[in-house]
Order: C-alpha cells, then structure tokens, then sequence
C-alpha cells in the first residue's frame, strides 16, 4: 500500500500568516509536538515548527515569525512500511503527505497506518505465528516454506527482523492459518532449525487480531 492510499485530508496544516496562539490551540487538540507550515498561495511545504518553539513565542506573532525546522514528511507514492518507520523513529501521530512538486497533499495518521499494516501482514485472520531464527549465511526462505507447506499450514504473512546486526542473525516470524503448529514447530526443528516459538504459544497458537487490535489503541492514546 501507498502513502497516497490512506491519505487523511480534513486536518490542514498550518500557514504562514496563521497565528502562534492558533497553532498552539490546534496542536493540543490533535495532541501533536509539532505540525507542518505550507505556503499560503501554493501549497507547497515549507517546515514544521514544534509546540516548544511556539510556546516559547509571543501569542500574537505570525507563524512566519517563528524559524522553521526541516520538515519530516513522506512522498504519495512511498510505501506504508516508510511511513511506519518515519513514524517511528520521530515520534510522530501525523505524518505530513506531500507530491513530487512538494504540495502537501494531506496527513497519514498513526491509527491509518497501523490497520494498514495489520491488513497487508493478515494480522486480522485468526492463527498462529511461528518464530525461526536464522543466520545470515543460512538465509534462505524456500526450504522453510516447503517444509511449513509440507504439514498442511497455509502462510498468510512472513515477517522478518534482524534482533543482532552484529552477530548476523535474522528472526523469521510466519503467520499460520492452524492454531495447533506443534507439527509445523517439530519438522522445522527435525530439519535443525531453531524455533524460538514457546511450547504454550504452539499449542494454543496467537490471537493476533486481539494483539493488533490492543496495540492500535495504544499508539492511538
């Protein structure tokens, strides 16, 4: 999915000739530290300034009183994982949009992404995940996969992160459709690999779509 995807239009950014007190009101509504300035004729992005600039401010100064910071935003046709990672790392609610000219087209919000992501993973459909650690000179997904396929198991999602850079050492995590992957767990093991996966979580598997939906709203607070 695209930034463009999942645009939220109906919040506007700030302008140059809006007012501090303005800006200030807006961001404690939308319990944001920082929002973007566009330009007043063209739309196109300028900065964004943060709650603590502005609260250090004079109430009755323009925003174009205040010095702008560079902005972090996102292109419309970026993937939603660069959104997510954005968001993220600058701990951020509203992520501005902008097109190839720079125009801010509109935001992506945090709660948006965040189903988006657990639409494109299947999060949402009921079974299983599996956790199998790898060494980076032993990565490889297509033995996994027939092995996973082998027991009947249907992948719905494949996750993968790297926990130790250092040491090379990756951790593939596999949504299942089966709530029972013990069988899955010991072929997987029968052919040495390493399932991090605990005995309790491959008997009575992961209700995903209750931990997505925990995690939606506690980002979301």
């Amino acid at each position: 999915m695209l930034a463009k995807q999942a645009l939220n239009t109906e919040i506007e950014p700030l302008e140059s000739n809006d007012a501090v007190s303005e800006a200030i009101h807006s961001m404690v509504v939308l319990k944001v530290s920082s929002l973007p300035v566009v330009d007043d004729t063209t739309g196109k992005l300028l900065g964004q300034v943060t709650l603590e600039q502005l609260e250090n401010a004079e109430s009755d100064q323009l925003i174009s009183d205040v010095e702008l910071q560079q902005p972090v935003k996102i292109y419309y046709e970026q993937h939603i994982f660069e959104a997510a990672r954005l968001m993220l790392q600058y701990e951020m609610r509203l992520l501005p949009v902008v097109d190839k000219e720079k125009t801010f087209i509109g935001y992506l919000g945090k709660t948006r992404v965040l189903e988006s992501l657990t639409h494109m993973l299947n999060l949402a459909e009921s079974g299983s995940v599996i956790t199998i650690e790898l060494k980076q000179r032993d990565f490889t997904l297509a033995e996994i996969v027939h092995l996973i396929e082998s027991e009947g198991a249907k992948i719905l999602g494949i996750t993968v992160e790297t926990p130790d850079i250092q040491a090379g050492v990756y951790e593939v995590s596999v949504k299942l459709n089966l709530r029972d992957i013990s069988r899955v767990a010991a072929t997987l093991r029968r052919h040495e690999y390493t399932v991090l996966t605990d005995s309790s979580a491959e008997m009575l598997g992961v209700d995903v779509e209750t931990r997505a939906d925990q995690l939606i709203k506690y980002m979301d607070m």
